[in-house]
């Protein structure tokens, strides 16, 4: 089993949300956690944080990220470790065909 997998899995552990709605829950909070990540990075731009203060807190954020990934998968009855290679897979496939650049997802 991966680390990737295995931290899914864990996440069971700590998952606090209403069954019957775990899928736009989990979506949301994904979300959520995506936008503080953004919020902290604008506060390092406006001048809030120093780098170190800023990457902190963003790296603090992209671990919520992750856990809100990892339950949505989870609930979805798909693996993490899948998804990051389906992921890699697709977009290597775009830089061998010379379409990282671009719109749309059937690039």
């Amino acid at each position: 089993m991966t680390a990737f997998n295995e931290y899914q899995g864990a996440t069971g552990e700590t998952a606090v949300y209403p069954r019957h709605d775990a899928l736009p829950y989990l979506a949301l909070g994904l979300a959520n956690e995506a936008g503080e990540v953004a919020g902290k990075y604008k506060k390092y731009i406006r001048g809030d944080y120093d780098f170190e203060g800023m990457r902190t807190s963003v790296v603090a954020e992209c671990g919520d990220v992750l856990w809100y990934l990892a339950r949505l998968l989870d609930e979805l009855d798909y693996p993490l470790e899948k998804c990051a290679i389906d992921n890699l897979e697709k977009l290597l496939d775009r830089k061998q065909r010379g379409k990282l650049k671009g719109d749309g997802d059937a690039r």
